[in-house]
């Protein structure tokens, strides 16, 4: 997705992913760029974002995943080229952004989780500001030495067409950058300015799901479905009772994938008639300026 002079998609095995249905907005405080993307369970993945061309002030790109915050990237004015995100950190380890299944459950005690409200997001928040270095003092180690992130069931009634979440992989340590007790190191202080923050979101699930909700382009018939429409063309009409042992579950097993199949996707549709947005959005010139600043300190030493 582009929004002026930033950019930014999700890549899985170095590739760009295909993004659909792509949504620009615009409010006084931010430029907000919306699409879905196609997610696949058991793989890596991670963000890139970009600036095309100089500018006068810093940039930070902060990056989340279903709602977990990641270490924000701050660059200098005029800097312009490509940063990216591909996994969860602290001082010590990292893990690795990956798609899973989601798990569901019918335990009522979950529906208002408001941890759960995220999931299916992958966001980028594009600030700009005054970028300064300043001298701090480290005094001891980090005592963050594992890396935990809740990942539980998700209530079945909450996310109605969410197939998959984000998981982490297993932790890794870090390359370690040691200093001295009491001696000071190089931090970045980060000042928003009043620019409008710029929001990339990624929102994703299955092929098939987006396919269904007339989102995604259809594909060519799966050699499954094939399958399941040939044994529709040979009917046999037996007369009398039917017999437990004629029936042989190879005959069987074609009719009730077709049906499982047909059933997730009445299932997709239905959830895309409650829940979609108008698919375009007009954008809106005249963007006005944001009233509130905060300073957040980075350490340049962890990345």
């Amino acid at each position: 997705m582009i929004f002026g002079d930033l950019s930014a998609y999700v890549f899985i095995d170095g590739q760009e992913l295909p993004e659909y249905d792509v949504i620009v907005s615009s409010t006084p405080t931010e430029n907000r760029i919306t699409c879905w993307i196609a997610s696949e369970e058991g793989k890596k993945f991670g963000v890139r974002w970009m600036n095309a061309a100089q500018q006068p002030w810093g940039i930070r790109a902060a990056v989340s995943v279903d709602g977990v915050c990641c270490t924000g990237q701050a660059v200098r004015p005029g800097w312009v080229g490509t940063k990216e995100r591909t996994y969860l950190a602290n001082d010590l380890v990292t893990r690795d952004f990956m798609f899973s299944n989601i798990e569901l459950t019918d335990d009522d005690s979950m529906l208002g989780d408001q941890s759960s409200n995220d999931i299916g997001q992958i966001v980028i928040e594009v600030e700009t500001g005054k970028y300064m270095m300043k001298q701090v003092v480290k005094h001891g180690k980090s005592k963050n030495h594992t890396l935990r992130v809740r990942e539980g069931k998700v209530h079945e009634r909450s996310k109605k067409a969410c197939a998959h979440r984000v998981v982490f992989g297993e932790e890794v340590p870090r390359r370690q950058v040691h200093h001295q007790p009491g001696r000071p190191t190089s931090c970045t202080m980060f000042r928003p300015d009043n620019h409008p923050t710029t929001i990339f979101v990624f929102k994703y699930t299955r092929l098939d799901i987006l396919q269904a909700m007339g989102i995604a382009p259809s594909t060519s018939k799966s050699p499954m479905k094939q399958e399941a429409n040939d044994y529709d063309d040979e009917v046999e009409i037996v007369e009398g009772p039917i017999e437990p042992s004629s029936l042989r579950s190879g005959d069987v097993k074609p009719q009730i994938q077709h049906l499982e199949m047909e059933l997730q996707r009445l299932r997709a549709q239905l959830a895309s008639s409650e829940d979609r947005k108008p698919s375009r959005v007009k954008l809106e010139r005249g963007v006005s300026r944001r009233q509130q600043t905060t300073m957040e300190v980075l350490d340049l030493t962890e990345d």
